[in-house]
Protein backbone atom coordinates (compact mmCIF):
# COMPACT_ATOMS: atom_id res chain seq x y z
CA UNK A 1 0.00 0.00 0.00
CA UNK A 2 1.33 3.40 -0.97
CA UNK A 3 -0.37 5.98 1.28
CA UNK A 4 -1.47 5.34 4.84
CA UNK A 5 -3.95 7.96 5.99
CA UNK A 6 -3.98 8.09 9.77
CA UNK A 7 -7.11 9.52 11.36
CA UNK A 8 -7.29 10.34 15.04
CA UNK A 9 -10.95 9.90 15.94
CA UNK A 10 -12.92 10.93 19.00
CA UNK A 11 -15.89 8.54 19.16
CA UNK A 12 -18.31 11.26 20.27
CA UNK A 13 -17.92 12.81 16.79
CA UNK A 14 -19.31 10.15 14.44
CA UNK A 15 -20.66 12.70 11.95
CA UNK A 16 -17.22 14.25 11.51
CA UNK A 17 -15.68 10.83 10.86
CA UNK A 18 -18.40 9.96 8.35
CA UNK A 19 -17.72 13.19 6.46
CA UNK A 20 -13.96 12.55 6.64
CA UNK A 21 -14.42 9.09 5.17
CA UNK A 22 -16.79 10.35 2.48
CA UNK A 23 -14.12 12.85 1.41
CA UNK A 24 -11.55 10.04 1.19
CA UNK A 25 -13.89 7.95 -0.95
CA UNK A 26 -13.43 10.62 -3.63
CA UNK A 27 -9.72 9.85 -4.01
CA UNK A 28 -9.07 8.85 -7.62
CA UNK A 29 -6.33 6.31 -6.88
CA UNK A 30 -7.20 3.53 -4.42
CA UNK A 31 -3.66 2.68 -3.31
CA UNK A 32 -4.27 3.87 0.26
CA UNK A 33 -5.78 2.76 3.52
CA UNK A 34 -7.16 4.62 6.48
CA UNK A 35 -5.93 3.74 9.96
CA UNK A 36 -8.05 4.97 12.88
CA UNK A 37 -6.51 5.89 16.22
CA UNK A 38 -9.62 5.88 18.38
CA UNK A 39 -10.17 7.96 21.52
CA UNK A 40 -13.24 6.68 23.37
CA UNK A 41 -12.79 8.90 26.42
CA UNK A 42 -12.09 12.40 25.09
CA UNK A 43 -8.47 12.41 26.21
CA UNK A 44 -7.63 15.27 23.84
CA UNK A 45 -4.63 16.46 21.89
CA UNK A 46 -1.79 15.22 24.14
CA UNK A 47 -3.13 11.65 24.00
CA UNK A 48 -3.79 11.87 20.26
CA UNK A 49 -0.32 13.24 19.55
CA UNK A 50 1.44 10.67 21.69
CA UNK A 51 -0.37 7.89 19.86
CA UNK A 52 1.10 9.04 16.54
CA UNK A 53 4.45 8.09 18.03
CA UNK A 54 3.27 4.95 19.81
CA UNK A 55 1.61 3.49 16.72
CA UNK A 56 4.40 4.50 14.31
CA UNK A 57 5.99 0.99 14.22
CA UNK A 58 2.66 -0.41 12.99
CA UNK A 59 2.24 1.97 10.06
CA UNK A 60 2.64 0.09 6.77
CA UNK A 61 2.21 2.64 3.96
CA UNK A 62 5.17 3.89 1.97
CA UNK A 63 4.10 7.40 3.01
CA UNK A 64 2.07 8.57 6.03
CA UNK A 65 -0.48 11.41 5.98
CA UNK A 66 -2.50 12.58 8.99
CA UNK A 67 -6.09 13.53 8.24
CA UNK A 68 -7.92 13.84 11.55
CA UNK A 69 -11.64 13.13 11.84
CA UNK A 70 -12.37 16.86 11.79
CA UNK A 71 -10.51 17.29 8.47
CA UNK A 72 -11.60 16.60 4.90
CA UNK A 73 -9.55 15.59 1.88
CA UNK A 74 -10.49 18.11 -0.81
CA UNK A 75 -8.04 17.10 -3.55
CA UNK A 76 -9.14 13.83 -5.22
CA UNK A 77 -5.94 13.42 -7.36
CA UNK A 78 -3.74 13.44 -4.22
CA UNK A 79 -2.64 9.79 -4.19
CA UNK A 80 -1.77 9.76 -7.91
CA UNK A 81 0.11 13.03 -7.58
CA UNK A 82 2.08 11.76 -4.59
CA UNK A 83 2.97 8.53 -6.41
CA UNK A 84 4.28 10.48 -9.40
CA UNK A 85 6.28 12.80 -7.13
CA UNK A 86 7.73 9.83 -5.22
CA UNK A 87 8.77 8.11 -8.45
CA UNK A 88 10.39 11.20 -9.95
CA UNK A 89 11.88 12.93 -6.87
CA UNK A 90 12.06 10.30 -4.08
CA UNK A 91 11.31 12.82 -1.29
CA UNK A 92 11.21 12.13 2.43
CA UNK A 93 8.62 14.89 2.96
CA UNK A 94 6.00 16.16 0.57
CA UNK A 95 4.49 19.43 1.71
CA UNK A 96 0.97 20.34 0.63
CA UNK A 97 -1.30 23.10 1.80
CA UNK A 98 -4.33 22.91 4.06
CA UNK A 99 -7.30 25.22 4.47
CA UNK A 100 -7.31 25.87 8.20
CA UNK A 101 -10.51 27.90 8.28
CA UNK A 102 -10.12 31.19 10.13
CA UNK A 103 -6.33 30.70 10.21
CA UNK A 104 -6.25 30.67 6.40
CA UNK A 105 -4.13 28.48 4.16
CA UNK A 106 -1.17 26.75 5.85
CA UNK A 107 1.65 27.02 5.06
CA UNK A 108 0.92 30.53 3.84
CA UNK A 109 2.77 32.12 0.92
CA UNK A 110 5.37 33.69 3.21
CA UNK A 111 6.33 30.30 4.68
CA UNK A 112 5.90 28.16 1.56
CA UNK A 113 9.22 26.68 0.48
CA UNK A 114 10.92 27.37 3.83
CA UNK A 115 11.50 25.54 7.10
CA UNK A 116 8.23 24.87 8.94
CA UNK A 117 7.29 27.77 11.19
CA UNK A 118 5.68 27.61 14.60
CA UNK A 119 1.94 28.17 14.18
CA UNK A 120 2.28 27.95 10.40
CA UNK A 121 1.95 24.21 9.86
CA UNK A 122 -0.63 21.53 10.57
CA UNK A 123 -0.66 17.75 10.44
CA UNK A 124 -2.39 17.51 7.08
CA UNK A 125 0.18 19.85 5.46
CA UNK A 126 2.89 17.19 5.25
CA UNK A 127 3.19 13.64 3.97
CA UNK A 128 6.22 11.77 5.28
CA UNK A 129 8.03 8.62 4.15
CA UNK A 130 7.28 5.85 6.68
CA UNK A 131 10.93 5.16 7.57
CA UNK A 132 11.51 8.87 8.27
CA UNK A 133 8.28 9.06 10.28
CA UNK A 134 9.33 6.09 12.38
CA UNK A 135 12.82 7.51 12.97
CA UNK A 136 11.33 10.72 14.39
CA UNK A 137 8.18 9.34 16.04
CA UNK A 138 9.50 10.34 19.48
CA UNK A 139 8.88 14.01 18.58
CA UNK A 140 5.11 13.49 18.88
CA UNK A 141 5.38 13.49 22.68
CA UNK A 142 5.12 17.28 22.88
CA UNK A 143 1.96 18.24 24.77
CA UNK A 144 0.94 20.99 22.31
CA UNK A 145 2.13 21.91 18.85
CA UNK A 146 3.61 18.46 18.34
CA UNK A 147 2.89 18.68 14.62
CA UNK A 148 5.40 21.53 14.50
CA UNK A 149 7.81 19.70 16.84
CA UNK A 150 7.69 16.54 14.74
CA UNK A 151 8.11 18.17 11.34
CA UNK A 152 10.87 20.43 12.71
CA UNK A 153 12.82 17.37 13.90
CA UNK A 154 12.38 15.79 10.49
CA UNK A 155 13.38 19.04 8.73
CA UNK A 156 16.48 19.46 10.89
CA UNK A 157 17.66 15.99 9.83
CA UNK A 158 18.06 17.33 6.28
CA UNK A 159 15.48 15.31 4.36
CA UNK A 160 14.73 15.42 0.65
CA UNK A 161 11.73 17.74 0.37
CA UNK A 162 9.17 18.33 -2.36
CA UNK A 163 6.72 21.24 -2.29
CA UNK A 164 3.45 20.26 -4.00
CA UNK A 165 1.41 23.45 -4.24
CA UNK A 166 -2.14 22.14 -3.87
CA UNK A 167 -4.68 22.54 -1.09
CA UNK A 168 -5.17 18.93 -0.04
CA UNK A 169 -7.35 19.29 3.05
CA UNK A 170 -9.79 21.54 4.88
CA UNK A 171 -10.83 21.50 8.51
CA UNK A 172 -14.48 20.88 9.31
CA UNK A 173 -14.19 22.54 12.70
CA UNK A 174 -11.42 23.69 14.96
CA UNK A 175 -11.40 21.46 18.00
CA UNK A 176 -8.49 22.78 20.10
CA UNK A 177 -8.23 19.27 21.52
CA UNK A 178 -11.30 19.58 23.72
CA UNK A 179 -13.91 16.83 23.61
CA UNK A 180 -16.61 18.34 21.40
Amino acid sequence: MFLEIVTRHLTTRPTLLAQNQASLSQLQDNDWRQTLLIDTEGQGVPWANANLGVYAPQFAGDYIWILDDDDLCIYPPLVGDIKAIATKHDPDIIFVRMDHGADGILPDDENWGHAPGYGGIGTSAFIVRRSVWQAHAYAWIAVRESDYTFISHVWDAGPRVYWHDVIASRIQQRGEGRPE
